[in-house]
């Protein structure tokens, strides 16, 4: 994954840190839009009067138009734990099933986990908030989400079957566990494939101890916090040497990361080191802005193989730089200023340890090493894929047999399910780009949703990263393989607020559970900024017809900041995006606060 995109999104099994060199500054003549920006804002908006569902629809009138005969409305949100952003999307959802005609809502949680919230969903069997707190992520465990669901059940027994519209159905599309999936896969087999049951029931049990994001499968990390008054405004150059041995699937780095109203990041992931080879020297340079908030740095290196730093140097404006709290030679008996960490996730996996080296060494005695520890007796990647494939490919073609046993649908949801765990075994970094892999299998899986059911109409729910249409930061999301699979089908709402608070997980200074996160405001030419001149507190905007050439337009069509967290809290809230080639529509929402969590 991208290391940028796991800060962005966090999603709630973010995995490996491979970002790409980021400088996320806005497009010069994007700071300053002025009057022109807010008037066309103003021209165009559809201000509505809350966010919450039950309120009928008088203030959404526009809406009407802007959805159009979409077969996908996708709704975003620019944290994973916004109150009123939530609300909002079950305000939206309301509005699409009432007037549209929409029956399939798909949110950004495990596939056969969140189906099994249909069954309340549509049959009022079980316990809703139980099946919420059964699709494993706190994120959706919401006061607002249980509401949803609530009012998708009553919504269902004001229309019966027979009443002329179809049953308005709860699924999910992403693929981040295997463990109910197994199950149904099994299930299925042991009653309509006794023969392959025992074969793939074992494959199954070898899959069940394969964890795609420990040992080789994961990344090694090491972290410095340098003191901001020293560096901001100046001129840095940070170097050092690697070695390194079967690093195949990756690389191994430097990284600098400042965070603050102009952020910067660069971990190497173009430049670094790769294979087998003996000493090299790299370097990062660049200017720290002076509105820095925080800086780190350190070493890192993902997947397989091993990687050796040693004498690093660090220069502000040409002179070299020495602290006493920092031992950048790694000479001493522990390792200090610089520790095996990640400031995003605390300690690292005891399967992916950073420790001094004393039988390797640049200069000096000894050196870092990062390098996984691995379990020969476990699967590979690789064979981890191949089995899962496997159960894939035996029941595709014996799908004929077992339609003379079983109904389609539930054949083509065992299907399904044993394609789920098949996804799952792709997040191994050491198989590719497992962030790209994620979404490209959850727009696949959306595309599986709507293909049971050709004429119905989905609302998708998940991040405003994951609903963006367009490529960024490198990524390949969810949005833009709908696009390619729906060309002109879908219409995306990306969510931006101006301030309050957020749920989200806190980092080691604030561990836990937290909805005491604070928004940051909005640094000058942002996306934020720019709503927020229109003086609406609440409004959704269409800027499918903004423009380059128009002064009043102009913003959208440009790289400007926007807000994006995910499930960790952060103090780096801002990166760059092109509005208009993300999103459809802005949906502003001025003052926010965090969500509710049910429990734990």
């Amino acid at each position: 994954m991208n290391t940028l995109a796991a800060y962005v999104l966090a999603a709630p099994l973010a995995v490996a840190v491979t970002a790409a060199t980021i400088r996320p500054q806005p497009e010069a003549g994007a700071a300053a839009p002025g009057g022109e920006a807010a008037a066309w804002i103003r021209s165009k908006a559809v201000a509505f009067a809350t966010s919450e569902a039950g309120n009928g629809f008088d203030d959404l009138k526009g809406l009407d138009a802007i959805v159009g005969d979409a077969r996908i409305v996708s709704l975003g949100e620019p944290t994973h734990g916004t109150r009123e952003a939530f609300q909002m999307k079950h305000r939206l959802l309301e509005y699409l099933v009432e007037t549209k005609g929409f029956s399939i809502f798909s949110i950004e949680a495990n596939m056969p986990e969140a189906y099994a919230l249909n069954t309340y969903v549509i049959e009022g069997r079980g316990d809703p908030k139980e099946l919420i707190g059964g699709m494993y992520f706190w994120t959706w465990n919401t006061e607002e989400v249980l509401a949803m669901v609530e009012w998708m059940r009553a919504w269902n027994e004001r229309n019966p079957p027979g009443a002329g519209r179809p049953r308005l159905r709860f699924t999910g599309f992403d693929m981040q566990h295997p463990r109910l999936a197994s199950r149904h896969v099994s299930e299925f087999l042991r009653a309509h494939d006794p023969e392959h049951h025992p074969r793939a029931r074992a494959d199954l049990d070898a899959l069940d101890a394969y964890n795609p994001y420990s040992s080789a499968l994961g990344y090694g990390c090491a972290t410095g916090r340098f003191p901001v008054a020293e560096a901001a405004g100046k001129k840095i150059r940070f170097t050092g040497w690697i070695k390194t041995r079967g690093v195949d699937d990756a690389w191994a780095g430097l990284w600098w990361r400042v965070e603050g109203p102009t952020p910067f990041f660069d971990n190497m992931i173009d430049r670094g080191p790769r294979g087998t080879g003996d000493w090299k020297e790299v370097e990062i340079e660049t200017t720290v802005p002076a509105d820095a908030k925080a800086i780190y740095f350190g070493l890192v290196k993902p997947g397989a193989g091993a990687a050796w730093f040693d004498a690093l140097r660090i220069e502000i404006d040409g002179v070299e730089w020495t602290n006493p709290d920092f031992d950048l030679d790694f000479e001493g008996p522990q390792p200090r200023g610089i520790i095996a960490a990640d400031p995003s996730r605390g300690p690292p996996s005891p399967s992916y340890p950073g420790a001094l080296d004393d039988q390797e060494a640049r200069s000096g005695r000894s050196s870092f090493r990062l390098e996984p520890v691995t379990n020969p007796a476990a699967l590979t990647p690789a064979d981890a894929a191949a089995r899962a494939k496997g159960i894939v490919d035996h029941m595709t073609g014996a799908r004929e047999a077992y339609l003379k046993q079983a109904d389609a649908r539930a054949v083509d949801w065992a299907i399904q399910n044993a394609r789920i765990v098949h996804q799952w075994t792709g997040l191994s970094s050491a198989l590719g780009n497992s962030f790209d892999h994620r979404d490209r299998c959850m727009a696949d899986n959306v595309e599986w949703i709507l293909a049971q059911d050709p004429g119905e109409k989905i609302v998708l729910w998940a991040h405003n990263g994951h609903v963006g249409r367009a490529e960024l930061w490198g990524q390949k999301w969810m949005g833009s393989g709908l696009e390619r699979k729906f060309p002109g089908q879908m219409v995306v709402f990306g969510f931006a607020t101006g301030h309050g608070a957020y749920t989200a997980m806190g980092g080691a200074e604030r561990p836990g559970l937290r909805t005491d996160n604070a928004l940051a405001p909005g640094p000058e030419g942002s996306v934020e900024r720019v709503l927020a001149s229109a003086g609406l507190p609440r409004m959704l905007l269409d800027i499918r017809g903004a423009r380059a050439d128009d002064a009043g337009s102009a913003w959208a069509t440009r790289s400007a900041l926007m807000r994006s967290i995910g499930a960790l809290a952060m103090e780096q809230q801002f990166f760059p995006c092109v509005p208009k080639e993300m999103f459809d529509v802005l949906v502003w929402q001025e003052a926010t606060t965090a969500s509710r969590p049910l429990g734990k």
